[in-house]
């Protein structure tokens, strides 16, 4: 690589393409460390890996569609849905989370936004994680996701209850 020396009218000493220099070993660090970030490629006008779909393992099922069989195949999943319509906000944010508890699959609030908007309820995917956030014991944070407790699911199951004894 050759550099260019000028004289600037100050005095001062201009070194050309020693800056495309130096970014160019900076690159070669990073590429070798492994330490490219999405945004970085980017940056440089490369493609960044394409991001894998939340999808479970084995089956090309998305977390929506493994909510709408489970619904389906749940004995009271009308009544569930029919619950969702009421102004509980943490009652919405457990109902996906009690559909799919023993499914292993991995429910985002904005998977239990759409599920709402499909049966014509409005429920933004932040209030989804607010709920969750502010009431503490109904579902706990793991490595696939928030999971619903032994609390959650008895809080879920009174809702049907109480829906049962009103009607």
């Amino acid at each position: 690589m050759a550099f260019k020396a000028t004289t600037v009218k100050s005095g001062r000493l201009e070194i050309h393409g020693l800056e495309e220099f130096i970014e160019a070993k900076l690159r070669e660090f990073k590429k070798a460390l492994g330490s490219f970030t999405a945004k970085a490629q980017r940056r440089l006008g490369k493609k960044a890996p394409a991001r894998k779909g939340a999808r479970t393992p084995g089956t090309d099922k998305s977390p929506l569609e493994h909510l709408f069989a489970a619904q389906a195949a749940h004995s009271k999943g009308a009544a569930l849905a029919k619950a969702g319509k009421q102004k509980d906000q943490l009652l919405r944010s457990l109902i996906p989370l009690y559909l799919v508890r023993d499914r292993g699959v991995e429910i985002s609030s904005g998977t239990t936004s759409k599920f709402w908007a499909r049966h014509g309820v409005k429920f933004a995917a932040p209030n989804a994680a607010k709920a969750l956030r502010e009431h503490v014991g109904y579902a706990r944070r793991t490595a696939k996701g928030p999971q619903i407790t032994p609390n959650g699911v008895k809080y879920v199951e009174a809702a049907l209850g109480a829906k049962k004894k009103a009607a």
